[in-house]
């Protein structure tokens, strides 16, 4: 009880000491002139909004100030920025007149952003952790205006010149995508930087590991659904629910026999199911509701197998509803697995491998049991389709199971140090800008 009380005690501050350095906590979106339109809309946002929805997201920036020409009109944000939105205004000629104007308004430190740039949000959330000023800029160009920067730097008559980093010196690793994802900053002032930029997004919401039909079906489809979506009122929330009609629908037309409809409508519902998630990742609308997609999955994938079983056992063949009982039991297994795999490794179970990331092209789950399904059920001997999807999910469960031991006894990387920061996640000359100005000299050059 003691040391609590203690704890909560106010310190001793040694005034001598320097302050400790202090991170972003305000980001400044300008729109100087000559900049592309910050309204152009991408991907069914404006970029301003995309900017807006993303520096929101962080929850470390406790505002969002955009400083633009008086004769710019601006969009309001919209209700899903929960970080309060100010608009100043400065009528001068370049970014650093502008900022200068309204320097009274600014914080100790800043994130600045041109509002015509695509940026990714690994950048934004880098910058924002960034204590000592630097600018991003993409390969071969001069910085953009995109950086951290500290405002004494602004009325400081011989300020130190920022660290430049490349956008190509970020590593490009991304656990929520399960796989190594470019990292992007686009400027996009023509229509042909917005063709770009869909192209961009479009690559940017893709997870990587993925299985053989999402990987080399899917897409095409996917992205034909996704930029006509975009544009509209529809949520991804409501694709889910549209997925998941469909999903029952499959296996009501699955238990009344009508087989070959329900293969190529399961198809349909292997596209969509991918188009809510990239839809909620391209507008930034991600929510509760749609984490919880994978549990709506579990149980119209599961009714398949189920209506399926009860069909063909009626029809004659006698093992089939066993059988569909044990797909439900291995896919339930197979992904309690990957979860406990997940949680107490911090990493998907086919990255944990070489072998598991090829296995996962072809491992057992709804998208490959459907390929399965196809062709005996289009030549009428639905029987042999299902009898070698059953048997593949229990290979898949047992191999799944297998690794997921074999790897668990393997030391986790790095676990015998406790890391004082991410060292990889940061650029190697924005390592040497923060450890000293004289190191960035004999830094190694960016890749």
């Amino acid at each position: 009880m003691a040391g609590l009380t203690e704890s909560l005690l106010p310190k001793r501050v040694d005034r001598r000491a320097p302050a400790p350095p202090i991170a972003a906590t305000q980001a400044v979106v300008v729109l100087a002139p000559g900049m592309g339109d910050p309204c152009r809309e991408v991907g069914g946002l404006s970029l301003l909004e995309r900017l807006f929805r993303q520096l929101s997201e962080l929850g470390s920036v406790r505002e969002i100030v955009v400083v633009a020409p008086p004769s710019v009109a601006l969009l309001e944000a919209s209700a899903r920025v929960a970080t309060p939105v100010v608009i100043l205004r400065a009528g001068e000629s370049d970014h650093r007149s502008m900022l200068r104007a309204v320097v009274g308004r600014l914080h100790d430190r800043f994130v600045i952003v041109a509002g015509d740039l695509l940026v990714d949000e690994r950048i934004l959330g880098w910058l924002v952790e960034q204590t000592s000023d630097v600018l991003v800029r993409r390969d071969a160009n001069p910085a953009e205006l995109l950086g951290s920067i500290a405002r004494s730097s602004l009325v400081d008559s011989a300020p130190l010149p920022p660290a430049v980093v490349s956008v190509s010196e970020f590593p490009t690793y991304w656990q929520d995508r399960r796989g190594h994802v470019p990292v992007h900053c686009l400027r996009v002032a023509r229509d042909a930087d917005a063709e770009e930029a869909w192209k961009v997004l479009l690559d940017h919401v893709e997870k990587r590991a993925l299985d053989l039909p999402a990987r080399y079906f899917d897409p095409p489809f996917e992205a034909f659904l996704v930029r006509r979506l975009c544009p509209t009122g529809v949520t991804p929330n409501q694709v889910t629910v549209a997925t998941g009609v469909f999903g029952f629908a499959v296996a009501a037309l699955f238990g009344f026999g009508w087989l070959r409809l329900g293969v190529l409508l399961a198809i349909f519902v292997e596209v969509l199911d991918g188009v809510d998630g990239k839809l909620a990742r391209i507008k930034h609308m991600t929510s509760r509701a749609g984490e919880l997609e994978h549990v709506l999955d579990f149980f119209y994938e599961n009714s398949w197998y189920v209506a399926l079983g009860l069909f063909l056992s009626t029809s004659g063949v006698r093992w089939a509803l066993p059988a569909a009982l044990s797909m439900v039991a291995f896919d339930l297994v197979d992904n309690l697995v990957n979860m406990a795999f997940s949680r107490f490794r911090g990493r998907n179970l086919a990255e944990a491998s070489t072998f598991l990331g090829r296995f996962r092209l072809v491992s057992g789950r709804r998208n490959i049991y459907t390929w399965i399904f196809l062709p005996g059920f289009l030549v009428g001997r639905p029987e042999l389709s299902f009898a070698a999807a059953a048997a593949w999910a229990g290979v898949t469960a047992a191999v799944h199971t297998v690794a997921a031991l074999l790897e668990s006894w393997k030391p986790t990387p790095g676990s015998s140090v406790a890391p004082r920061r991410d060292l990889e996640s940061i650029p190697r000359a924005v390592r040497a800008a923060l450890g000293g100005r004289d190191e960035a000299a004999s830094a190694p050059q960016p890749r």
